[in-house]
């Protein structure tokens, strides 16, 4: 029997389009271009496709906005849980910086942050560990997934970098990339073990992302 649990990264924010880093603290607003707003819809008509029965979410506003967009046209009947081990990443005192000026300003830290490698030098700045933040996000899902009945499918909507990270561990897959904004990816509960069936997907989208880009990775 299987527990499927897909995972779609928010919505393009302000600050996704400026290049800034955004973390657990900074949380811009989501926007709305046409472009976005069709590529809202085709994702939640890809979604319907699923049977979802439950969606979860990040406490953040981002987050919780997108999830909130999607459900409504998912069904009327599915209610959004947030849940604060979701929360993407604290990057400290980096969060609102841009990523030209850090690339320039801190290359060391920045290749750390990049290669999601703890280290003295990032704590003192404020980013948090990501060993810990796997850990806390592994934990959310492994008490979700308890929660489910066999055969069940279920939505999480979070964030890029602790989503990245967080799948890896889930599935031991150290070489997953980053992940792009609406971008869905699936795995599924055997037995207690996570198989990843897809991974930043985007092609389902209206606009389907070509070339990534990813604040937080170099």
């Amino acid at each position: 029997m299987n527990k499927r649990i897909i995972f779609v990264r928010h919505g393009k924010t302000a600050w996704n389009v400026e290049g800034r880093l955004q973390g657990a603290h900074g949380d811009s607003p989501l926007i709305y271009t046409a472009e976005i707003q069709s590529d809202l819809k085709a994702l939640a008509a890809y979604l319907k496709l699923f049977n979802i029965s439950t969606v979860y979410s990040s406490p953040l506003k981002r987050a919780y906005k997108t999830a909130s967009l999607l459900s409504s046209q998912i069904s009327a009947d599915i209610q959004v849980i947030t849940d604060p081990g979701l929360a993407e990443i604290s990057f400290g005192s980096f969060e609102g910086l841009k990523k030209e000026n850090l690339l320039t300003d801190y290359p060391v830290e920045f290749d750390l942050l990049s290669s999601r490698t703890d280290d003295i030098r990032l704590q003192k700045l404020g980013v948090e560990s990501f060993l810990s933040a796997q850990k806390r996000f592994c934990k959310s899902i492994n008490d979700i997934t308890e929660k489910m009945d066999d055969n069940q499918t279920i939505l999480i909507v979070s964030h890029g970098a602790i989503s990245q990270i967080g799948i890896q561990r889930l599935t031991n897959n150290i070489y997953l990339g980053g992940l792009s904004n609406l971008s869905l990816s699936q795995v599924v509960e055997q037995n207690g073990h996570y198989i990843i069936e897809k991974y930043n997907e985007t092609a389902f989208l209206t606009h389907p992302v070509t070339h990534q880009k990813n604040t937080s990775i170099k």
